[in-house]
């Protein structure tokens, strides 16, 4: 085996390894999964799709980035 194919077959078995979860087995794997979801901490608000979206558009008129100062109103 070549050196070049020896490295593509680890390389491949390595992403299997790394992409492979565990199914869920029951409801309750599901449920214990989803508490500890809900456990983790986020953010306190979230910001409305429509400011995320002005954002967006903004950067494809004006691609340099405006002060952190300057951010949109918040409605």
């Amino acid at each position: 085996m070549t050196l070049s194919a020896w490295l593509r077959n680890a390389t491949r078995q390595r992403l299997e390894e790394q992409q492979r979860s565990d199914p869920f087995k029951s409801s309750e794997d599901l449920e214990r999964f989803c508490r500890g979801c809900d456990a983790l901490e986020g953010p306190k608000v979230e910001l409305e799709w429509d400011e995320d979206l002005d954002v967006i558009n903004e950067s494809r008129i004006s691609p340099s980035p405006r002060p952190l100062d300057q951010s949109l109103p918040r409605t």
